[in-house]
């Protein structure tokens, strides 16, 4: 781990996508619910809190040099409670990286077709992931550049078309019923598209030569997938209204079928689909290899790679079962996420700071003595 490095630009890249994650199909009709026509200022309000979030993994990275976050917690937890609180983080990116996969074969079996098994659909995703994971981290990350490239303009093309559809009249009135919908409407965007980036805290600040600029390359990152999914949210809500966004399964994919622009631009919402599989697979490999990373740094082995075979094997047989059914899915995902992401990317991070500036702290007096 301590060998690879990775550039800035990758981080920022990386970072961006990473926030950006199930947005182009499962946000705005999240937010939607809660904010009503004030998705836009629930956003706002979401990224200014969020920023505090993001100060926080650069600064406890800043004060931790090549520490992958699994090896923060053991150095301030200990040997056996780091390794419990470990366990549970790896865990954790495990499940995340399974819960996408659930998705993707869920999206494509009810909008494309349900008469292929969900077996097959996961397995396929699963052996391009093992193959990237094989691959490496530097490949990965040189890989999603090119995705970006790809991706981002494919975005504002589909924005530019739905044009003649927005309709302004959809965002008003102004807080209608005041400031506790924006409130609760940015408790979804926190949750899914910046208390996820805690395991960046995996290859930042140990892939970086130069922390200080990695520290820049995140921020900008942030910006850039915050104002993606701005963009993409307020656009659902422009064309199709806050009602009907809020009673949809798969917005995004939705709206993308209202283009008809000159009868050749039409029919693009298969388009939307490879973006979010694009993306999807981003958050996916983040996911997973930081679970199998910390995996291996937790039982002290040299190469993560020798885990990845087994550890597809096995996401491939859970993500069948990782949800009963949708109806599950949804109370999970509105009940059990957000105070389990907090502990992931709040709690957690927030008391390995303090134990670290109090560690830092403790080192500058002893060298001026």
């Amino acid at each position: 781990m301590t060998k690879t490095k990775l550039s800035p630009r990758q981080l920022m890249i990386l970072s961006s996508g990473f926030s950006f994650g199930t947005v182009p199909l499962f946000l705005p009709s999240d937010i939607a619910g809660l904010a009503g026509p004030d998705v836009w200022l629930s956003i706002l309000l979401g990224t200014t809190v969020g920023l505090l979030f993001i100060w926080m993994y650069a600064k406890l990275g800043e004060l931790n040099p090549g520490k992958t976050l699994v090896e923060i917690i053991r150095r301030y937890f200990g040997k056996w409670a780091g390794g419990v609180v470990a366990l549970f983080f790896i865990f954790s990116g495990l499940v995340l990286a399974d819960q996408i996969v659930w998705y993707i074969g869920k999206f494509v079996h009810t909008e494309f077709t349900s008469a292929l098994p969900f077996l097959p659909l996961h397995a396929f995703f699963i052996i391009v992931l093992v193959f990237a994971l094989y691959c490496g981290v530097e490949t990965m990350y040189r890989t999603t550049e090119l995705f970006f490239a790809i991706t981002f303009p494919f975005i504002i093309v589909i924005i530019l078309l739905l044009i003649p559809n927005m309709k302004p009249d959809n965002l008003l009135p102004v807080m209608e019923k005041g400031v506790v919908p924006v409130l609760k409407g940015g408790i979804p965007f926190l949750t899914r598209c910046v208390l996820p980036l805690v395991f960046l805290n995996m290859v930042y600040p140990a892939c970086f030569e130069n922390v200080k600029q990695a520290k820049k390359a995140l921020f900008k990152g942030y910006f850039l997938g915050i104002f993606t999914n701005l963009i993409t949210v307020t656009t659902c809500v422009l064309v199709m209204g806050s009602d009907l966004i809020a009673n949809i399964r798969f917005p995004m994919f939705i709206t993308n079928k209202e283009i008809d622009v000159f009868v050749i631009f039409s029919r693009l919402e298969a388009t939307t689909f490879a973006i979010w599989v694009v993306v999807s697979f981003i958050s996916t490999f983040c996911y997973s290899y930081a679970g199998i990373l910390g995996l291996a740094q937790l039982l002290n082995v040299k190469d993560y790679r020798i885990l990845v075979l087994p550890m597809g094997l096995l996401l491939t047989v859970y993500s069948l079962d990782i949800y009963k059914e949708t109806a599950y899915e949804i109370h999970w995902d509105s009940t059990v996420w957000p105070p389990l992401s907090l502990t992931l990317g709040f709690i957690l991070p927030f008391i390995l700071l303090i134990l670290s500036v109090i560690r830092e702290r403790r080192r500058k007096r002893e060298l001026s003595e």
